[in-house]
């Protein structure tokens, strides 16, 4: 019997030890493939910043259009999808609408319909693979929108901001930064200091136009969702190619980017809060205000 229970306490040692190298391992890993997406999602919107660059390149500095709807859609003003000089040259779009195989809008029924949005866009010829508007962290395409939509949620993770040729000064959305659109990458003010890229978690389902924010509003969050899928943290793609990530503070940012929550008035900062979102707009907006 002593023999016997020597070696079950040897068993015992052993399971233990085993355990606690698991009970290590485990979260390691973890914690390795979350850093592992992060370095995927940053090369993804690194890919996204140089594609960007090599289209103004090609177009006498005029940069993609920002939004999703077509030159023919609801707004025919000239801008942004044709060239701001008036010479009806065409300035694409960086995506399309999801679409069917006739090129008719469809809500994401299927993920192919995103992926032919995708290849209508300006920065396709750049990139051709749908894997790089793809974060491998954000799985909205797989479920419904948050929002309780039709359809899924998008496949496509980073949007442009509106500054960045989004709507023609005083047309738009009432947000206040068609204000600050510039056309062309000569017009941004400190390009190394300024996001175009970033992550947005629509809960509409994919990430309709473009990114937006109400610069009037200080006291809480005031436009779209962002992601932090990465330990509460951001990446964004400035406008001069390089890609920087930034870690979230705010605690009511943290619960609105957490639930998607859509330029909601409910939640409001609390005492000591708005750093995150006064940080933000400084690196935003890409020149002075046209008016």
């Amino acid at each position: 019997m002593k023999r016997w229970n020597g070696r079950w306490l040897e068993w015992i040692v052993v399971a233990g030890c085993v355990g606690f190298g698991l009970a290590i391992l485990f979260p390691a890993a973890g914690l390795a493939r979350g850093w592992g997406k992060l370095e995927v999602c940053m090369a993804n919107v690194h890919i996204l910043g140089r594609a960007w660059l090599a289209y103004a390149e090609n177009n006498d500095s005029q940069i993609v259009g920002s939004a999703t709807y077509e030159a023919d859609g609801w707004q025919q003003h000239g801008y942004p999808a044709w060239a701001p000089s008036g010479s009806q040259i065409r300035v694409k779009n960086f995506v399309a609408m999801p679409q069917d195989q006739n090129g008719v809008y469809r809500n994401n029924l299927e993920i192919q319909d995103e992926y032919r949005g995708l290849r209508r866009g300006g920065l396709w010829p750049y990139i051709e693979t749908e894997q790089v508007y793809h974060c491998p962290s954000d799985f909205r395409f797989t479920k419904s929108p948050a929002s309780g939509g039709a359809g899924k949620g998008g496949y496509r993770s980073y949007s442009i901001g509106c500054p960045y040729n989004g709507y023609a000064v005083g047309e738009g959305w009432a947000t206040g930064e068609y204000n600050y659109t510039v056309y062309r990458t000569t017009e941004i003010i400190n390009p190394e200091d300024k996001i175009v890229f970033l992550e947005e978690q629509d809960p509409d389902g994919w990430n309709v136009n473009t990114f937006d924010i109400f610069l009037t509003i200080t006291n809480r969050w005031p436009g779209d969702p962002l992601a932090m899928e990465h330990n509460r943290r951001s990446q964004f793609g400035y406008a001069d190619g390089h890609v920087a990530v930034y870690a979230w503070k705010d605690p009511t940012n943290l619960f609105v980017f957490e639930n998607h929550l859509k330029n909601s008035p409910a939640y409001l900062y609390g005492p000591n809060e708005g750093q995150d979102l006064a940080w933000f707009v400084q690196h935003y907006l890409p020149g002075p205000m046209r008016r």
